[in-house]
């Protein structure tokens, strides 16, 4: 009966496995997929339990499948060399703000991108203006704007997406354009941010050049919404992803940056907020 059991349990979580690589078909796929390396790893119970041959094939091609391309996100990646970043969840009540603004400037990047940007904390904006004057906010309520701070003067208009998702901005680096794109999404399904997936991709279409983006995804790197970004953006995951928010005991990789050619991460104290903040030295060419 114990053997049964293990199967049944192996079975069900081979089986989440592969839904949690449906994110194209459903927002509700992503959200099982955040859990697919423990999945993967269940599936291990059922390598042993299992008699049958093609049992025993279907549980260790799971096991490799959930874990490996889950694993692979956290190897370390090659810096970049072109553009380095910093990106942070403020928090909307963040009270460390001047603490946040001297880490950013001993990191000595070349953007700044923000979320949560709230009527408590925005002046974070005046506090950087002077090492980076050239400014974008995108306040799509008292709480949950979204800004980014640039060395480099703008080249261009600056974009709000419809609904909470994105701040754009083009920069002129290397005289080649550059779009810079702050990003906070909402959690997945089943909270309703179909939206805003909606109103970031319609944004992120439109960009001809380069694109930089990073930000607080609120979804695993390995997820349908980040490779759906990554695809219309032609972008690459920096990488290693590291978890940046606690959920419940939980550590879970939400906030990271995608370039043309990807690049090399670190991770940065929390500072006030309930999520660590990001360092990406990125490739843009």
């Amino acid at each position: 009966m114990l053997r049964i059991i293990l199967i049944a349990l192996a079975l069900l979580a081979g089986i989440l496995v592969i839904i949690g690589f449906l994110g194209s078909l459903h927002r509700s796929t992503d959200t099982i997929g955040i859990g697919r390396p423990i999945f993967g790893m269940l599936t291990v119970v059922g390598i042993f339990a299992a008699r049958a041959f093609w049992l025993k094939l279907f549980f260790s091609a799971t096991f490799v499948t959930g874990g490996i391309t889950a694993a692979s996100f956290y190897l370390p990646h090659e810096p970049g060399g072109d553009l380095s970043i910093y990106s942070k969840n403020l928090w909307f009540a963040n009270s460390e703000i001047p603490a946040l603004v001297a880490d950013i400037e001993a990191a000595q990047v070349d953007v700044v991108m923000l979320q949560e940007v709230s009527n408590n904390n925005n002046y974070v904006l005046d506090l950087l203006e002077e090492k980076f004057p050239f400014q974008h906010l995108c306040k799509f309520s008292g709480w949950s704007g979204i800004a980014l701070a640039s060395r480099h003067p703008f080249d261009g208009d600056l974009l709000c997406s419809e609904w909470r998702a994105v701040a754009v901005a083009p920069i002129k680096f290397e005289n080649e354009r550059v779009w810079l794109v702050s990003t906070h999404l909402p959690w997945p399904w089943p909270f309703d941010s179909a939206d805003n997936d909606a109103a970031a991709e319609s944004v992120l279409a439109g960009l001809e050049g380069a694109v930089v983006i990073a930000g607080d995804f609120n979804i695993m790197p390995w997820s349908g919404r980040a490779e759906r970004i990554s695809s219309i953006t032609n972008t690459q995951l920096a990488g290693p992803v590291r978890p940046t928010l606690s959920y419940r005991r939980v550590p879970l990789p939400l906030d990271f940056a995608m370039a043309p050619g990807g690049g090399s991460v670190e991770l940065r104290p929390l500072l006030g907020s309930d999520h660590a903040g990001i360092v990406a030295n990125l490739k843009l060419w």
